[in-house]
């Protein structure tokens, strides 16, 4: 029974925490953050966050922009790394798990009478390294969506 009234208790205070839809989330956002923002005529603005007030939000972007909250559907905070730059580290971290793995097991490989090519190891390490470097992380994350 208190597993229940714990859920119950849980249900009901949650809206108090504040969600997505809460215009008071921008404060956690400090000057200068990469931020994108969907108005209602789907129009798509980013730039660096200048700062809010209760009916508005402003952007630094090719010139300083206020948009009214009425007109705000989504304000999202951009990535920290791009992509490219994920798959450069996720390959490096494969090249050198491949080169571990060339020098250990594809040595024992190699002595059990097994062909595997030297450099099958490390190319497989940076392609997965690289593969998963592109999956890693890096989202936008919504701070604020309209009801």
């Amino acid at each position: 029974m208190r597993p229940m009234a714990f859920l119950l208790l849980l249900a009901l205070t949650a809206p108090a925490f504040g969600g997505e839809n809460d215009w008071s989330n921008l404060a956690a956002l400090k000057p200068g953050d990469r931020i994108g923002i969907i108005q209602s005529d789907q129009k798509r603005i980013e730039g660096r966050f200048a700062g809010y007030e209760e009916g508005s939000i402003s952007i630094e972007s090719a010139g300083a922009a206020s948009i009214a909250k009425d007109r705000v559907v989504r304000v999202y905070q951009r990535a920290r790394t791009r992509r490219t730059w994920r798959i450069a580290i996720g390959a490096g971290i494969g090249i050198a798990v491949g080169a571990i793995l060339n020098s250990t097991v594809g040595t024992r490989f190699r002595n059990e009478g097994q062909d595997t090519p030297e450099g099958a190891w490390i190319a497989g390490g940076a392609a997965v390294g690289a593969g998963l470097g592109a999956l890693a992380g890096g989202g936008d994350r919504t701070i604020y969506r309209r009801q």
